[in-house]
């Protein structure tokens, strides 16, 4: 299984919403495209997307933007994947007369990668982040 770019993008999105620090309320689609190095053409339709799915939240006026819909501790990368690509191995990489006795086999490693993107926070990506970033006196 690959993941899209578009799902890459936005991950990265969601992630950069994440690091926001908390002065601030909201962040703008041409700063997250800045700061992640998106298209932000692109990063527009996939924040609608995003937003369809309950992750993000837009804010209008002056002082709008984006931000999570949610704690970034409630949102798995499962979350972003479903909202942007759809379910996992849906379809099956081969759906034919000679893939019969692999169907099985890729439903499960299907509920396996499901499984274990469900377990990763956007939370525990953006404290990885944080830890990284942090400078020793």
């Amino acid at each position: 299984m690959n993941i899209s770019s578009r799902c890459d993008y936005a991950c990265r999105a969601i992630v950069q919403l994440a690091l926001l620090p908390p002065d601030e309320a909201t962040i703008t689609a041409t700063s997250i495209a800045e700061k992640r190095n998106i298209p932000e053409k692109y990063l527009v339709h996939i924040l609608l997307e995003l937003k369809k799915a309950g992750l993000v939240a837009s804010v209008r006026g002056a002082q709008g933007g984006y931000k999570l819909a949610k704690k970034a501790s409630d949102i798995s990368l499962l979350d972003i994947v479903l909202a942007v690509d759809g379910p996992l191995m849906s379809p099956p990489p081969c759906e034919d007369d000679t893939s019969g006795e692999l169907m099985q086999t890729w439903g499960d490693a299907g509920k396996e990668m499901e499984r274990v993107l469900g377990q990763i926070t956007v939370q525990s990506i953006a404290d990885r982040s944080n830890k990284a970033n942090m400078y020793f006196i």
